[in-house]
């Protein structure tokens, strides 16, 4: 069976990559059941590594495939000649691609004119779904990620994992799974109490007494905020004074869940689930038992937990206490055992973590994925047991997530220098400081772009200097506002002055079939913007969301680079399909710019600027 990509039978959302590996995969099967692939049979290649990639130099090739050097063991075979014999099926198999040998092996495929029109057709038919793709194995995923303390505003570092997680969430999405995502509200612990007791203190302070603050209060000026909003309401007579250490716990914890879920809508980050670590404290009214204990109870019934007095593997201190431990070690790789209970009958913290876990997989997630900081990377196999312990064909993921660093120009000196607190929170620097306060603040997009600029796994300096300069072109969120900008005020005006009628179908093709196109940016161009659907798949396997800011980067950088080559007005009188044919290009460039800020990144596409 031939793969006829002439007639167009893949499905509009197929990648450029995938139609290339299916046919190349197709070649193989074909060249081995004709036994011209040496020792290679048909059954062995569903298990080949198949390999289609954008090269360097596409001075040869658009794609290219070194395949057929991992080839060359089964089939005993040069690399060159199974690239040969590969070759001559993909020219059947793919009339509107060119295919040729190079090297030691390499398959190099160049895309003919009618296969890049097509392509180009269905981006612009696709418009705000293009670069949306089906997997061929959907999942229902669990994405937590932020789940911050509600005891104070959330810092910087809560802002990363905001930007990571909601575009992470977005690329998952597009790329054909089920994501739901989650906030895990640490409300449980003895950080809440000390948190009324500030509160508390902080009301009689507003009130006028020299109170001083407990050593280990919250001292940020959030809670004079606080406090001063509840005596107000006091006695305005809208709500009655707190009364007992609790009460003043539930007033802050409102207040500031509430500031926390309006900061992160601020900041383009919404999730669709608030689960309280109350939950799994709480009793159940018809059973007595709390679902940490109802956890408990099944991990027993398992045989994953065991009394003892050290974990398996380790004699026991002289002094040492009985506790309730875990089998970490054996469910999740986990360098010991962990203790769930102590001998005083007390819980661990990762008790509750377990009992919370064995909520998310009942509720048929197929993976689990959270982000968590650096401090926690030690954690992350006793949750992966935690799962495995109730449903070991449930996938657990940790994105371990450095923190971030604050830098900006020192008024005296002129040398960069790191900015560590803030006057509100008393401590760091806020979220909200990011977005909006006068010295230091960027705006959700600065703030999201510069979030999501590097890798999880590496710690982030962020320059406040560039990111708050909004006039210049150094300024990368400004540089891709200005492209997309650009793309429409362009389109706009020869709208408007020509009266050009840019929604029909405009063909980018000579009689002949050869391109319109002149320069070599006007390819580079439509082969980067086509790239997007895979650049997107890239990103969501790896998990690796600050990819699309690079590839940001490149499609502005290559669409300036177009339109200063490539100039259009003056091609309106000496050449008219030309203009027209790249006038298709700027409109790709507009809406593969406006998909992946807006429908991935959370960041504006400004029309003009």
């Amino acid at each position: 069976m031939s793969y006829p990509i002439d007639s167009h039978p893949y499905s509009p959302t197929d990648t450029l990559q995938r139609i290339l590996a299916a046919a190349l995969r197709q070649a193989i099967t074909r060249a081995a059941a004709d036994q011209a692939l040496g020792s290679l049979v048909v059954d062995q290649v569903p298990t080949l590594k198949l390999v289609i990639e954008i090269p360097n130099d596409t001075q040869y090739g658009d794609y290219a495939s070194p395949s057929a050097l991992g080839m060359a063991k089964v089939c005993r075979l040069a690399p060159a000649q199974i690239a040969k014999v590969l070759a001559g099926y993909l020219a059947t198999d793919l009339p509107e691609v060119d295919v040729s040998v190079a090297g030691a092996g390499f398959i190099n495929f160049r895309l003919q004119g009618a296969f890049l029109e097509r392509s180009l057709g269905s981006l612009l038919e696709q418009a705000d779904q293009f670069g949306s793709s089906q997997s061929p194995s959907p999942e229902k995923i669990l994405l937590e990620f932020v789940s911050a303390n509600p005891t104070g505003p959330l810092h910087v570092g809560h802002g990363r994992w905001a930007a990571m997680g909601s575009t992470l969430s977005n690329v998952l999405r597009w790329t054909g799974h089920h994501v739901d995502r989650e906030f895990y509200i640490n409300d449980a612990g003895n950080q809440m109490q000390i948190l009324g007791s500030s509160l508390q203190v902080r009301l009689r302070q507003v009130r006028g007494e020299e109170v001083p603050l407990p050593e280990d209060a919250y001292r940020g000026a959030y809670l004079l905020e606080i406090a001063q909003k509840l005596a107000d309401r006091i006695d305005t007579g809208e709500i009655e004074a707190p009364q007992t250490p609790q009460d003043f716990t539930n007033y802050a914890y409102r207040e500031i869940l509430e500031w926390q879920q309006d900061t992160l809508h601020r900041f383009s980050t919404d999730f669709e689930q608030w689960f309280s670590e109350r939950r799994v404290h709480q009793p159940d009214p018809a059973t007595g038992l709390s679902a940490i204990d109802q956890t408990l109870q099944e991990l027993k019934q398992k045989d994953y937990l065991y009394t003892a007095k050290a974990p398996h593997g380790e004699d026991p201190k002289p002094d040492a206490e009985s506790a309730v431990y875990f089998k970490s070690a054996e469910l999740g790789g986990d360098d010991k055992d962990r203790v769930v209970q102590k001998g005083d009958g007390s819980l661990t913290y990762l008790a509750a973590d377990i009992a919370y876990h064995r909520d998310k997989v009942s509720r048929g997630y197929n993976r689990l994925i959270n982000i968590l900081g650096s401090d926690h990377h030690g954690y992350v196999a006793r949750l992966k047991a935690g799962v495995a312990a109730f449903n070991p064909q449930v996938e657990m993921e940790a994105i371990i997530g450095q923190f971030v660093k604050l830098f900006q120009t020192d008024a005296e000196t002129g040398e960069k220098t790191e900015v560590r607190m803030s006057k509100r929170t008393g401590n760091f620097v806020s979220l909200n400081d990011l977005m909006d306060d006068e010295e230091i603040g960027v705006g959700v997009d600065a703030a999201r772009w510069f979030l999501l600029s590097t890798s999880m796994d590496t710690p982030l300096n962020f320059d406040l200097d560039l990111a708050r300069d909004r006039l210049s072109l150094d300024n990368p969120v400004v540089y891709a506002h200005y492209s997309h900008a650009r793309c429409c005020t362009l389109l706009r005006r020869l709208t408007e002055e020509k009266g050009l009628d840019l929604s029909q179908t405009i063909s980018i093709l000579k009689p002949d079939g050869d391109l319109l196109f002149t320069e070599p940016e006007e390819r580079a161009l439509l082969m980067l913007l086509l790239s997007f659907p895979d650049e997107l798949i890239s990103a969501s396997t790896e998990r690796a969301p600050h990819k699309l800011i690079r590839f940001t980067e490149l499609v502005a950088s290559q669409f300036n680079k177009f339109y200063d080559r490539c100039r259009i007005h003056p091609t309106l009188e000496s050449d008219p399909p030309l203009a027209l044919a790249r006038l298709q290009l700027v409109k790709a460039t507009r809406q593969v710019l406006f998909n992946v800020l807006t429908g991935l990144l959370g960041i504006s596409a400004p029309e003009s600027m």
